[in-house]
């Protein structure tokens, strides 16, 4: 005679066995889907460690992978350009400086309040990726006049936009901003730098 008792408790055991099956092996993928998720998230942060070693780098490991060759600094009338400047600077008594290729960060710092700072940031950035042509300095470091050479070329395109940051920047440091054109220092620009320099008397007020 069949115990259906006996078939009842066998049915309820495997049918406990087929629960205890599936929630192990839900569980399972469970936890695998949070080891993955620990996984890429530890490939992220190592990706992100790379990359910020990459950024502090102090350049050598990238300089020595690839090659190198030499770039003209001055093009010939930058260059005739520098020879003049050179000799004014020379003939000034006041112990001034000429420099060429400066970089704007060199000599300007953004300032500006508070509630500005990501504004100021963004502008500092802006500005110390420029350089300045050429840059007077007086016996004590400080800048005293800075000059932009503004080649047959110059106008082309947005160049001219692109130097009214400097304008403003210089302008507002206090640093006479001139803009030498192609054919040279012009006649008015060269009695003012004269003047600057101390090789003529300022000319009175009026």
């Amino acid at each position: 005679m069949v115990d259906y008792l006996t078939l009842f408790n066998l049915g309820m055991l495997f049918f406990l066995g087929g629960m205890l099956v599936v929630a192990i092996t839900a569980f399972g993928s469970i936890t695998m889907t949070h080891k993955e998720k620990r996984q890429l998230a530890e490939a992220d942060a190592q990706r992100l460690s790379n990359e910020l070693a990459n950024f502090k780098s102090p350049g050598h490991d990238h300089a020595q992978k690839v090659g190198w060759r030499r770039k003209r600094l001055l093009n010939k009338p930058e260059y005739g350009l520098l020879c003049e400047l050179e000799a004014l600077v020379k003939r000034a008594p006041g112990g001034h400086r000429l420099f060429a290729q400066v970089s704007y960060g060199a000599f300007l710092e953004a300032t500006s309040r508070r509630d500005l700072e990501e504004t100021r940031k963004a502008a500092e950035h802006a500005l110390i990726r420029k350089r300045a042509d050429f840059l007077i300095i007086d016996r004590y470091g400080n800048p005293a006049v800075v000059l932009e050479y503004q080649g047959d070329g110059h106008y082309r395109g947005n160049a001219h936009d692109r130097d009214q940051a400097k304008r403003v920047a210089c302008h507002a440091a206090g640093i006479p901003f001139v803009e030498v054109p192609a054919a040279g220092l012009t006649p008015g620009q060269r009695i003012d730098l004269e003047q600057r320099l101390g090789l003529r008397p300022a000319l009175a007020a009026e």
